[in-house]
């Protein structure tokens, strides 16, 4: 029975930093403006390994241009990381 349980706290111990490591939320940039219809996306989104490859345009400017939206509705700001690897992305709605 002692193997089972040093096994498994090993393994415990290995995949411990991995769940530390886990980073994901979103967050609204923009007041939201229902009176506009929700019929185009745009989005601006960058690559992250280990904090390396930029920060997305947080004013929305790029995502609006990707997704030719003229009046903005709603942005927000989207993060997806493990261990320093992921995403991080500014989407816009809008008409």
């Amino acid at each position: 029975m002692s193997f089972f349980y040093t096994r498994l706290l090993v393994l415990i111990a290995m995949l411990l930093p991995v769940l530390a490591g886990c980073a994901s939320y979103a967050r609204t940039l923009e007041p939201t403006n229902s009176t506009i219809t929700d019929a185009k996306q745009g989005q601006d989104c960058r690559v992250l390994v280990f904090g390396l490859g930029g920060m997305p345009d947080v004013t929305g400017t790029q995502a609006m241009r990707s997704g030719g939206i003229t009046k903005l509705r709603s942005a927000e700001y989207r993060v997806n990381t493990l261990e320093g690897v992921g995403s991080e992305c500014v989407i816009a709605h809008g008409e």
